[in-house]
Protein backbone atom coordinates (compact mmCIF):
# COMPACT_ATOMS: atom_id res chain seq x y z
CA UNK A 1 0.00 0.00 0.00
CA UNK A 2 1.48 3.31 -1.11
CA UNK A 3 1.23 6.04 1.51
CA UNK A 4 2.22 9.69 1.01
CA UNK A 5 2.56 12.50 3.53
CA UNK A 6 -0.06 15.13 2.72
CA UNK A 7 0.96 18.61 3.87
CA UNK A 8 -2.72 19.57 3.84
CA UNK A 9 -3.70 17.01 6.50
CA UNK A 10 -0.25 16.74 8.10
CA UNK A 11 -0.28 12.94 8.02
CA UNK A 12 0.54 9.97 5.81
CA UNK A 13 -2.43 8.79 3.78
CA UNK A 14 -3.09 5.83 1.55
CA UNK A 15 -2.70 7.11 -1.99
CA UNK A 16 -5.83 6.60 -4.09
CA UNK A 17 -5.74 8.43 -7.43
CA UNK A 18 -8.64 10.43 -8.82
CA UNK A 19 -8.90 8.04 -11.78
CA UNK A 20 -8.03 4.38 -11.27
CA UNK A 21 -4.67 3.55 -12.79
CA UNK A 22 -3.81 7.19 -13.66
CA UNK A 23 -1.90 9.85 -11.73
CA UNK A 24 -1.41 13.55 -12.44
CA UNK A 25 1.39 15.47 -10.71
CA UNK A 26 2.03 19.21 -10.88
CA UNK A 27 5.30 20.70 -9.60
CA UNK A 28 6.23 24.35 -9.35
CA UNK A 29 9.29 24.92 -11.49
CA UNK A 30 11.74 27.83 -11.57
CA UNK A 31 11.28 31.52 -12.21
CA UNK A 32 13.87 32.03 -14.94
CA UNK A 33 15.80 35.16 -14.02
CA UNK A 34 19.10 33.54 -13.07
CA UNK A 35 21.00 30.27 -13.23
CA UNK A 36 19.49 27.50 -11.11
CA UNK A 37 21.28 26.41 -7.95
CA UNK A 38 21.55 22.96 -6.42
CA UNK A 39 18.51 23.63 -4.22
CA UNK A 40 16.29 24.22 -7.26
CA UNK A 41 17.11 20.70 -8.43
CA UNK A 42 15.77 18.93 -5.34
CA UNK A 43 12.05 19.06 -6.26
CA UNK A 44 12.98 18.32 -9.86
CA UNK A 45 14.64 15.07 -8.75
CA UNK A 46 12.12 14.18 -6.02
CA UNK A 47 9.05 14.23 -8.22
CA UNK A 48 10.76 12.57 -11.17
CA UNK A 49 11.56 9.66 -8.83
CA UNK A 50 7.97 9.67 -7.54
CA UNK A 51 6.78 9.37 -11.14
CA UNK A 52 9.24 6.51 -11.78
CA UNK A 53 8.06 4.63 -8.70
CA UNK A 54 4.38 5.11 -9.55
CA UNK A 55 5.03 3.81 -13.05
CA UNK A 56 6.88 0.85 -11.57
CA UNK A 57 3.71 0.10 -9.62
CA UNK A 58 1.66 0.13 -12.80
CA UNK A 59 0.22 3.66 -12.92
CA UNK A 60 0.08 5.82 -16.03
CA UNK A 61 1.63 9.08 -14.77
CA UNK A 62 1.71 12.59 -16.19
CA UNK A 63 4.26 14.91 -14.59
CA UNK A 64 3.79 18.62 -15.29
CA UNK A 65 6.47 21.05 -14.19
CA UNK A 66 6.10 24.65 -15.21
CA UNK A 67 8.52 27.44 -16.04
CA UNK A 68 7.58 30.92 -14.84
CA UNK A 69 8.78 33.17 -17.66
CA UNK A 70 6.94 36.38 -16.73
CA UNK A 71 7.37 37.76 -13.22
CA UNK A 72 8.57 40.76 -11.25
CA UNK A 73 12.01 39.21 -10.70
CA UNK A 74 12.54 38.79 -14.45
CA UNK A 75 11.36 42.34 -15.12
CA UNK A 76 13.62 43.81 -12.42
CA UNK A 77 16.66 41.96 -13.74
CA UNK A 78 15.92 43.13 -17.25
CA UNK A 79 15.68 46.75 -16.10
CA UNK A 80 18.94 46.48 -14.17
CA UNK A 81 20.76 45.09 -17.21
CA UNK A 82 19.12 47.27 -19.86
CA UNK A 83 17.50 44.31 -21.60
CA UNK A 84 13.98 43.21 -22.39
CA UNK A 85 12.22 40.82 -19.99
CA UNK A 86 11.62 38.46 -22.91
CA UNK A 87 15.36 38.26 -23.60
CA UNK A 88 16.15 37.50 -19.95
CA UNK A 89 13.45 34.81 -19.82
CA UNK A 90 14.64 33.15 -23.03
CA UNK A 91 18.27 33.10 -21.90
CA UNK A 92 17.62 31.55 -18.50
CA UNK A 93 14.94 29.16 -19.73
CA UNK A 94 17.52 27.70 -22.12
CA UNK A 95 20.15 27.64 -19.36
CA UNK A 96 17.78 25.90 -16.95
CA UNK A 97 16.90 23.20 -19.45
CA UNK A 98 20.55 22.65 -20.34
CA UNK A 99 21.53 22.34 -16.68
CA UNK A 100 18.80 19.94 -15.56
CA UNK A 101 19.26 17.84 -18.71
CA UNK A 102 22.71 16.96 -17.36
CA UNK A 103 20.96 15.09 -14.54
CA UNK A 104 19.53 12.71 -17.13
CA UNK A 105 16.89 12.78 -19.84
CA UNK A 106 14.70 10.36 -17.87
CA UNK A 107 14.06 13.04 -15.25
CA UNK A 108 12.45 15.42 -17.74
CA UNK A 109 8.79 16.24 -17.03
CA UNK A 110 6.18 14.99 -19.46
CA UNK A 111 4.84 18.52 -19.94
CA UNK A 112 6.82 21.69 -19.28
CA UNK A 113 4.50 24.65 -19.90
CA UNK A 114 5.52 28.29 -19.93
CA UNK A 115 3.37 30.82 -18.13
CA UNK A 116 3.33 32.99 -21.27
CA UNK A 117 1.75 30.09 -23.18
CA UNK A 118 -1.18 29.96 -20.75
CA UNK A 119 -2.42 33.57 -20.87
CA UNK A 120 -5.95 32.74 -22.19
CA UNK A 121 -6.52 30.26 -19.34
CA UNK A 122 -5.17 32.77 -16.80
CA UNK A 123 -7.52 35.50 -18.03
CA UNK A 124 -10.46 33.08 -18.01
CA UNK A 125 -9.74 32.08 -14.39
CA UNK A 126 -9.54 35.76 -13.39
CA UNK A 127 -12.90 36.38 -15.08
CA UNK A 128 -14.47 33.52 -13.12
CA UNK A 129 -13.19 34.98 -9.86
CA UNK A 130 -14.52 38.44 -10.68
CA UNK A 131 -17.92 37.02 -11.72
CA UNK A 132 -18.21 35.13 -8.41
CA UNK A 133 -17.26 38.19 -6.34
CA UNK A 134 -13.94 36.71 -5.18
CA UNK A 135 -11.88 39.24 -7.15
CA UNK A 136 -12.25 42.89 -8.12
CA UNK A 137 -10.81 45.33 -10.63
CA UNK A 138 -8.83 48.35 -9.48
CA UNK A 139 -6.87 50.69 -11.74
CA UNK A 140 -6.49 48.03 -14.45
CA UNK A 141 -5.35 45.33 -12.01
CA UNK A 142 -7.40 42.51 -10.52
CA UNK A 143 -7.07 41.46 -6.88
CA UNK A 144 -8.25 38.35 -5.09
CA UNK A 145 -10.39 39.00 -2.01
CA UNK A 146 -8.68 36.84 0.57
CA UNK A 147 -11.46 37.28 3.16
CA UNK A 148 -14.05 36.04 0.65
CA UNK A 149 -12.58 32.53 0.84
CA UNK A 150 -13.36 31.25 4.32
CA UNK A 151 -10.86 28.36 4.19
CA UNK A 152 -7.87 30.57 3.53
CA UNK A 153 -4.87 29.27 5.50
CA UNK A 154 -5.89 25.61 5.48
CA UNK A 155 -2.56 24.50 3.98
CA UNK A 156 -0.16 26.77 5.86
CA UNK A 157 -2.27 26.67 9.06
CA UNK A 158 -2.10 30.46 9.29
CA UNK A 159 -5.09 32.45 10.49
CA UNK A 160 -6.37 35.68 8.99
CA UNK A 161 -5.98 37.39 12.35
CA UNK A 162 -2.29 36.52 12.47
CA UNK A 163 -1.71 37.68 8.91
CA UNK A 164 -3.34 41.06 9.58
CA UNK A 165 -0.63 42.07 12.03
CA UNK A 166 2.14 42.26 9.44
CA UNK A 167 0.06 43.21 6.41
CA UNK A 168 0.15 46.54 4.60
CA UNK A 169 -1.40 47.87 1.40
CA UNK A 170 2.05 48.69 -0.08
CA UNK A 171 0.87 51.57 -2.25
CA UNK A 172 -1.24 49.60 -4.75
CA UNK A 173 -4.04 51.93 -5.97
CA UNK A 174 -7.57 50.70 -5.36
CA UNK A 175 -6.59 47.70 -3.28
CA UNK A 176 -9.35 47.06 -0.73
CA UNK A 177 -7.47 45.02 1.83
CA UNK A 178 -3.81 44.63 2.68
CA UNK A 179 -4.22 40.83 2.51
CA UNK A 180 -5.51 40.80 -1.07
CA UNK A 181 -3.10 39.74 -3.81
CA UNK A 182 -2.93 40.49 -7.52
CA UNK A 183 -4.08 37.91 -10.02
CA UNK A 184 -3.72 40.39 -12.91
CA UNK A 185 -1.38 43.38 -12.97
CA UNK A 186 -1.95 46.53 -15.01
CA UNK A 187 0.72 47.14 -17.65
CA UNK A 188 3.64 49.45 -16.95
CA UNK A 189 5.89 50.94 -19.63
CA UNK A 190 8.45 48.43 -20.92
CA UNK A 191 6.83 45.40 -19.28
CA UNK A 192 5.36 42.39 -21.08
CA UNK A 193 1.62 42.86 -21.52
CA UNK A 194 -1.41 41.16 -23.03
CA UNK A 195 -4.90 42.39 -23.83
CA UNK A 196 -7.53 41.57 -21.21
CA UNK A 197 -11.03 42.73 -20.16
CA UNK A 198 -9.26 45.16 -17.79
CA UNK A 199 -6.84 46.56 -20.36
CA UNK A 200 -3.25 45.63 -21.12
CA UNK A 201 -1.55 43.73 -18.34
CA UNK A 202 0.17 40.57 -17.20
CA UNK A 203 -0.61 37.74 -14.77
CA UNK A 204 0.31 37.60 -11.11
CA UNK A 205 2.62 34.79 -10.03
CA UNK A 206 0.10 32.66 -8.11
CA UNK A 207 -2.59 32.58 -10.80
CA UNK A 208 -0.10 31.25 -13.34
CA UNK A 209 0.39 27.93 -11.57
CA UNK A 210 -3.33 27.46 -10.93
CA UNK A 211 -4.09 27.96 -14.61
CA UNK A 212 -1.32 25.68 -15.83
CA UNK A 213 -2.13 22.89 -13.38
CA UNK A 214 -5.83 22.98 -14.21
CA UNK A 215 -5.21 23.18 -17.95
CA UNK A 216 -3.02 20.10 -18.14
CA UNK A 217 -4.33 17.95 -15.28
CA UNK A 218 -7.92 19.10 -14.72
CA UNK A 219 -9.80 19.90 -11.52
CA UNK A 220 -9.13 17.69 -8.51
CA UNK A 221 -5.80 16.37 -9.82
CA UNK A 222 -3.76 14.03 -7.66
CA UNK A 223 -0.52 15.57 -6.41
CA UNK A 224 0.90 19.09 -6.18
CA UNK A 225 4.58 19.30 -5.30
CA UNK A 226 7.24 21.86 -4.56
CA UNK A 227 9.61 23.13 -1.92
CA UNK A 228 8.48 23.91 1.63
CA UNK A 229 9.24 27.57 1.04
CA UNK A 230 6.29 27.72 -1.39
CA UNK A 231 3.63 26.65 1.12
CA UNK A 232 2.92 30.28 2.00
CA UNK A 233 1.90 32.38 0.23
CA UNK A 234 2.24 30.68 -3.17
CA UNK A 235 0.51 27.36 -2.61
CA UNK A 236 -1.98 28.83 -0.16
CA UNK A 237 -2.99 31.36 -2.79
CA UNK A 238 -3.20 28.72 -5.50
CA UNK A 239 -5.72 26.79 -3.42
CA UNK A 240 -7.77 29.85 -2.56
CA UNK A 241 -8.14 31.25 -6.07
CA UNK A 242 -8.79 27.85 -7.68
CA UNK A 243 -11.38 26.65 -5.20
CA UNK A 244 -13.03 30.05 -4.99
CA UNK A 245 -13.60 29.75 -8.74
CA UNK A 246 -15.42 26.48 -8.04
CA UNK A 247 -12.60 24.23 -9.25
CA UNK A 248 -11.40 21.50 -6.87
CA UNK A 249 -7.62 21.70 -6.74
CA UNK A 250 -4.88 19.28 -5.68
CA UNK A 251 -5.85 16.36 -3.45
CA UNK A 252 -2.37 15.66 -2.04
CA UNK A 253 0.29 18.26 -1.32
CA UNK A 254 3.92 17.13 -1.10
CA UNK A 255 6.75 19.42 -0.06
CA UNK A 256 10.45 18.71 -0.08
CA UNK A 257 12.75 20.07 2.61
CA UNK A 258 15.14 22.90 1.92
CA UNK A 259 18.82 22.57 1.13
CA UNK A 260 20.91 24.47 3.65
CA UNK A 261 24.40 25.85 3.41
CA UNK A 262 26.13 26.32 6.75
CA UNK A 263 22.79 26.03 8.51
CA UNK A 264 20.91 28.61 6.40
CA UNK A 265 18.41 27.99 3.62
CA UNK A 266 20.16 28.18 0.26
CA UNK A 267 18.79 31.18 -1.62
CA UNK A 268 19.88 33.82 -4.09
CA UNK A 269 18.72 36.50 -1.65
CA UNK A 270 21.02 35.12 1.05
CA UNK A 271 23.96 34.80 -1.32
CA UNK A 272 24.94 31.27 -0.27
CA UNK A 273 24.04 29.47 -3.48
CA UNK A 274 25.97 26.82 -5.38
CA UNK A 275 24.98 26.63 -9.03
CA UNK A 276 23.80 23.26 -10.31
CA UNK A 277 26.11 23.46 -13.31
CA UNK A 278 29.12 24.05 -11.06
CA UNK A 279 28.28 21.02 -8.94
CA UNK A 280 27.79 18.88 -12.06
CA UNK A 281 31.15 20.03 -13.41
CA UNK A 282 32.78 18.51 -10.33
CA UNK A 283 30.57 15.48 -9.68
CA UNK A 284 28.84 13.22 -12.23
CA UNK A 285 25.06 13.19 -12.35
CA UNK A 286 24.64 9.79 -10.59
CA UNK A 287 26.57 11.12 -7.59
CA UNK A 288 24.43 14.26 -7.41
CA UNK A 289 21.29 12.11 -7.61
CA UNK A 290 22.60 9.91 -4.79
CA UNK A 291 23.25 13.06 -2.76
CA UNK A 292 19.56 13.94 -3.00
CA UNK A 293 18.18 10.43 -2.55
CA UNK A 294 20.18 9.31 0.48
CA UNK A 295 18.17 11.79 2.58
CA UNK A 296 14.37 11.60 2.87
CA UNK A 297 12.81 14.21 0.61
CA UNK A 298 10.94 15.94 3.46
CA UNK A 299 14.06 16.38 5.60
CA UNK A 300 16.41 19.37 5.36
CA UNK A 301 19.57 18.57 3.42
CA UNK A 302 22.92 20.16 4.18
CA UNK A 303 25.07 21.09 1.21
CA UNK A 304 28.78 20.48 1.54
CA UNK A 305 31.66 18.88 -0.31
CA UNK A 306 31.77 16.27 2.43
CA UNK A 307 28.15 15.29 1.74
CA UNK A 308 28.83 15.01 -1.98
CA UNK A 309 31.93 12.93 -1.34
CA UNK A 310 29.84 10.62 0.85
CA UNK A 311 27.35 10.28 -2.00
CA UNK A 312 30.21 9.54 -4.39
CA UNK A 313 31.53 6.78 -2.12
CA UNK A 314 28.02 5.33 -1.76
CA UNK A 315 27.47 5.25 -5.52
CA UNK A 316 30.87 3.73 -6.17
CA UNK A 317 30.20 0.94 -3.67
CA UNK A 318 27.01 -0.04 -5.49
CA UNK A 319 28.76 0.17 -8.87
CA UNK A 320 31.58 -1.98 -7.54
CA UNK A 321 29.10 -4.57 -6.29
CA UNK A 322 27.48 -4.80 -9.73
CA UNK A 323 30.84 -5.03 -11.51
CA UNK A 324 32.08 -7.67 -9.10
CA UNK A 325 28.96 -9.76 -9.67
CA UNK A 326 29.25 -9.30 -13.44
CA UNK A 327 32.83 -10.52 -13.45
CA UNK A 328 32.21 -13.52 -11.21
CA UNK A 329 29.19 -14.54 -13.28
CA UNK A 330 31.05 -14.27 -16.59
CA UNK A 331 33.85 -16.45 -15.23
CA UNK A 332 31.58 -18.82 -13.28
CA UNK A 333 31.49 -22.54 -13.84
CA UNK A 334 27.90 -23.55 -14.57
CA UNK A 335 26.15 -25.45 -11.85
CA UNK A 336 28.25 -24.12 -8.97
CA UNK A 337 25.75 -23.36 -6.20
CA UNK A 338 26.24 -22.58 -2.52
CA UNK A 339 23.64 -22.30 0.23
CA UNK A 340 20.51 -20.18 0.53
CA UNK A 341 21.97 -17.16 2.35
CA UNK A 342 22.48 -14.94 -0.69
CA UNK A 343 19.06 -15.71 -2.17
CA UNK A 344 17.34 -15.07 1.15
CA UNK A 345 19.15 -11.74 1.53
CA UNK A 346 18.05 -10.68 -1.96
CA UNK A 347 14.42 -11.63 -1.29
CA UNK A 348 14.41 -9.68 1.98
CA UNK A 349 16.01 -6.64 0.36
CA UNK A 350 13.56 -6.71 -2.54
CA UNK A 351 10.66 -6.59 -0.09
CA UNK A 352 12.33 -3.92 2.03
CA UNK A 353 13.06 -1.71 -0.98
CA UNK A 354 9.43 -1.77 -2.12
CA UNK A 355 8.10 -1.18 1.40
CA UNK A 356 10.38 1.81 1.95
CA UNK A 357 9.46 3.36 -1.39
CA UNK A 358 5.78 2.82 -0.60
CA UNK A 359 6.31 4.54 2.75
CA UNK A 360 6.19 8.16 1.58
CA UNK A 361 8.94 7.69 -1.01
CA UNK A 362 11.61 6.91 1.59
CA UNK A 363 14.49 6.62 -0.86
CA UNK A 364 17.08 6.86 1.92
CA UNK A 365 15.84 3.68 3.62
CA UNK A 366 15.30 1.98 0.24
CA UNK A 367 18.93 2.62 -0.70
CA UNK A 368 19.90 1.19 2.68
CA UNK A 369 18.38 -2.12 1.54
CA UNK A 370 20.59 -1.97 -1.55
CA UNK A 371 23.71 -1.55 0.57
CA UNK A 372 22.70 -4.70 2.44
CA UNK A 373 22.67 -6.56 -0.87
CA UNK A 374 25.99 -5.05 -1.93
CA UNK A 375 27.48 -6.18 1.37
CA UNK A 376 26.21 -9.71 0.78
CA UNK A 377 27.82 -9.75 -2.67
CA UNK A 378 31.21 -8.78 -1.24
CA UNK A 379 30.82 -11.23 1.65
CA UNK A 380 29.96 -14.07 -0.71
CA UNK A 381 32.84 -13.55 -3.15
CA UNK A 382 35.19 -13.24 -0.18
CA UNK A 383 33.94 -16.57 1.10
CA UNK A 384 34.40 -18.07 -2.37
CA UNK A 385 37.99 -16.84 -2.55
CA UNK A 386 38.56 -18.08 0.97
CA UNK A 387 37.38 -21.53 0.02
CA UNK A 388 34.50 -21.64 2.50
CA UNK A 389 31.69 -21.39 -0.10
CA UNK A 390 31.13 -22.46 -3.68
CA UNK A 391 30.03 -19.76 -6.08
CA UNK A 392 26.25 -19.27 -5.94
CA UNK A 393 25.70 -18.13 -9.51
CA UNK A 394 21.92 -17.98 -9.20
CA UNK A 395 21.99 -15.96 -5.99
CA UNK A 396 24.71 -13.67 -7.28
CA UNK A 397 22.74 -13.03 -10.46
CA UNK A 398 19.61 -12.19 -8.44
CA UNK A 399 21.59 -9.80 -6.23
CA UNK A 400 23.13 -8.09 -9.21
CA UNK A 401 19.77 -7.74 -10.97
CA UNK A 402 18.15 -6.24 -7.88
CA UNK A 403 20.79 -3.53 -7.66
CA UNK A 404 20.52 -2.70 -11.36
CA UNK A 405 16.72 -2.64 -11.38
CA UNK A 406 16.42 -0.62 -8.16
CA UNK A 407 18.91 2.01 -9.32
CA UNK A 408 17.01 2.21 -12.58
CA UNK A 409 13.78 2.97 -10.68
CA UNK A 410 15.68 5.63 -8.70
CA UNK A 411 16.84 7.09 -12.04
CA UNK A 412 20.48 6.66 -11.01
CA UNK A 413 22.34 5.40 -14.11
CA UNK A 414 25.17 2.92 -13.84
CA UNK A 415 28.27 3.48 -15.99
CA UNK A 416 27.60 2.39 -19.55
CA UNK A 417 30.78 0.38 -20.00
CA UNK A 418 30.50 -2.95 -18.25
CA UNK A 419 34.26 -3.57 -18.13
CA UNK A 420 34.15 -6.87 -20.08
CA UNK A 421 36.62 -9.39 -18.73
CA UNK A 422 36.12 -12.57 -20.74
CA UNK A 423 35.07 -12.98 -24.37
CA UNK A 424 34.37 -16.39 -25.81
CA UNK A 425 35.21 -15.19 -29.32
CA UNK A 426 38.67 -13.88 -28.37
CA UNK A 427 41.41 -16.43 -28.94
CA UNK A 428 44.46 -16.60 -26.75
CA UNK A 429 46.67 -15.51 -29.66
CA UNK A 430 44.51 -12.43 -30.17
CA UNK A 431 44.71 -11.58 -26.49
CA UNK A 432 48.50 -11.99 -26.42
CA UNK A 433 49.09 -9.88 -29.54
CA UNK A 434 46.57 -7.06 -28.94
CA UNK A 435 46.52 -6.55 -25.17
CA UNK A 436 48.84 -3.50 -25.25
CA UNK A 437 46.88 -1.84 -28.05
CA UNK A 438 43.52 -2.52 -26.41
CA UNK A 439 44.78 -1.39 -23.04
CA UNK A 440 45.93 1.91 -24.53
CA UNK A 441 42.43 2.33 -25.95
CA UNK A 442 40.93 1.80 -22.50
CA UNK A 443 39.78 -1.80 -22.99
CA UNK A 444 41.28 -4.23 -20.44
CA UNK A 445 39.70 -7.38 -21.86
CA UNK A 446 42.72 -8.70 -23.79
CA UNK A 447 45.14 -7.82 -20.99
CA UNK A 448 42.96 -9.68 -18.49
CA UNK A 449 42.95 -12.81 -20.61
CA UNK A 450 46.67 -12.54 -21.40
CA UNK A 451 47.54 -12.18 -17.73
CA UNK A 452 45.45 -15.22 -16.86
CA UNK A 453 47.48 -17.17 -19.45
CA UNK A 454 50.84 -16.16 -17.94
CA UNK A 455 49.62 -16.90 -14.42
CA UNK A 456 48.49 -20.37 -15.53
CA UNK A 457 51.92 -20.91 -17.12
CA UNK A 458 53.53 -19.68 -13.88
CA UNK A 459 55.38 -17.02 -15.87
CA UNK A 460 55.41 -14.60 -12.95
CA UNK A 461 57.64 -12.05 -14.68
CA UNK A 462 55.17 -11.52 -17.56
CA UNK A 463 52.25 -11.72 -15.16
CA UNK A 464 53.74 -8.92 -13.06
CA UNK A 465 54.59 -6.90 -16.18
CA UNK A 466 50.99 -7.00 -17.36
CA UNK A 467 49.72 -6.15 -13.89
CA UNK A 468 51.94 -3.04 -13.85
CA UNK A 469 50.85 -1.99 -17.34
CA UNK A 470 47.19 -2.44 -16.49
CA UNK A 471 47.53 -0.37 -13.32
CA UNK A 472 49.52 2.33 -15.13
CA UNK A 473 46.67 2.61 -17.64
CA UNK A 474 44.25 3.54 -14.83
CA UNK A 475 42.80 0.16 -13.89
CA UNK A 476 42.83 -1.86 -10.70
CA UNK A 477 43.94 -5.52 -10.89
CA UNK A 478 42.37 -8.14 -8.64
CA UNK A 479 43.41 -11.79 -8.55
CA UNK A 480 40.42 -14.02 -7.86
CA UNK A 481 39.55 -17.69 -8.16
CA UNK A 482 37.69 -16.80 -11.35
CA UNK A 483 40.76 -15.16 -12.86
CA UNK A 484 42.07 -11.62 -13.23
CA UNK A 485 39.40 -9.01 -12.51
CA UNK A 486 40.21 -5.62 -13.98
CA UNK A 487 38.21 -2.62 -12.74
CA UNK A 488 38.51 0.90 -14.05
CA UNK A 489 39.44 3.35 -11.32
CA UNK A 490 36.89 6.12 -10.70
Amino acid sequence: MLRLFNSLTQCKEEFVPRTEGEVGIYVCGPTVYNLVHIGNARPYVTFAVLRAWLRQRGFAVTLVENITDVDDKIINKAKAEGRSPEEVAREFTAAYRADVNKLGERLRPDIEPLATETIPEIIDLCCQLVAKGHAYQAEGSVYFRVRSYDRYGKLSKQRIEELEEGARVSGEPGKEDALDFAVWKAAKPGEPAWASPWGMGRPGWHIECSAMALRYLGAGFDVHGGGRDLIFPHHENEIAQSEAAGLPFARVWMHNGMIRSEGEKMAKSVGNIFLLREVLDRYPAPVVLMYFLTTHYRSPLEFSIEKLDEAKAAFERLVEAVRTADFRLRAAVSGAVAGDRLGEAVAAAHTAFAERMDDDLNTAAAIGALFTVAGEIFRHVGAVDGGTEALDAEGLSSARDLLVEALDVLLVPLPQSGEPQVAADMTLDEALTTYAERLAAGDPLAASRARDHYRAERDWAMSDKLRDEIQAAGFEVRDTKQGTQVVRRS
